[in-house]
């Protein structure tokens, strides 16, 4: 509890310095409190404290839920599902988000999330619909603005279009679990990130900012997606030879 209550202070701390610096930061889904929902749901998970290999036998089935959503994105599920020596079939499943971060910081005297319980219902909902396997996904999505001295030109439409004032800078972190249904045992964990940058005139920067914001998370989705499916390869072979 102490070691969750530290990550969540720092999370918190990180935030409103970003916020006091002009950076806008969300988790992987705009409805994830960045930097605390995801390792907390994480750090609820029960662990056996060995390193045994664990046998997975593939294809296995799949359940899917992105901390936030109300079921993750097609591209990820059609990807994962593409897969047929690895994953049989793949479908999604709701996990909660958080409150943001005002209201938290507004209520923290509040009850702390039972993020164990709703392990506990998303893993439940999954073994009645026959999946083997969980895996669960989230992250955060950093972004800011650097004007740089051609801003004074974006007062003009042609300005803007001519010399854009504005540098937009997006970064992304994502992070999953696979989880054992039966057991609650995590059994691999990928990570990815993505960095981009484009000008925008000042005029059109949220727009832009949007934009970049939802071809990160897109992005991060796939990557996460693959990691996955590499990990399931090398591990297959190796849980073979043991099983033998």
């Amino acid at each position: 509890m102490k070691n969750i209550k530290k990550i969540i202070q720092s999370a918190v701390a990180v935030a409103m310095a970003c916020l006091l610096a002009g950076c806008e930061t969300t988790g992987l889904s705009p409805r994830e409190r960045s930097g605390v929902s995801y390792p907390n749901y994480i750090l609820s998970l029960q662990s056996d404290g060995t390193n045994a290999p664990r046998k997975v036998i593939t294809p296995i089935r799949l359940a899917v839920a992105q901390v936030g959503e109300a079921a993750p994105s097609d591209a990820m599920l059609n990807k994962l599902a593409a897969s047929k020596t690895l994953v049989s079939s793949a479908f999604g499943l709701p996990l909660p988000g958080d409150e943001d971060n005002f209201r938290y910081y507004n209520r923290r005297n509040d009850p702390p999330e039972d993020y164990t319980g709703r392990i506990k219902a998303v893993r439940g909902l999954a073994r009645a619909a026959g999946a083997d396997y969980l895996f669960l996904c989230g992250g955060n999505i950093d972004s800011w603005q650097k004007r740089n001295p051609s801003a004074i030109l974006d007062f003009t439409i042609i300005g803007g279009v001519v010399a854009p004032g504005t540098q937009i800078h997006v970064e992304g972190k994502g992070a999953g679990a696979l989880i054992d249904v039966a057991t609650g045992q995590p059994i691999i964990f990928v990570n990815a990130e993505t960095n981009r940058s484009a000008l925008s005139p000042d005029f059109l920067v949220d727009g832009k900012t949007t934009s970049m914001r939802v071809q990160a998370r897109d992005e991060l989705v796939g990557k996460l997606s693959d990691e996955l499916l590499e990990k399931l390869t090398a591990l297959t072979p190796t849980v073979t030879s043991i099983t033998r």
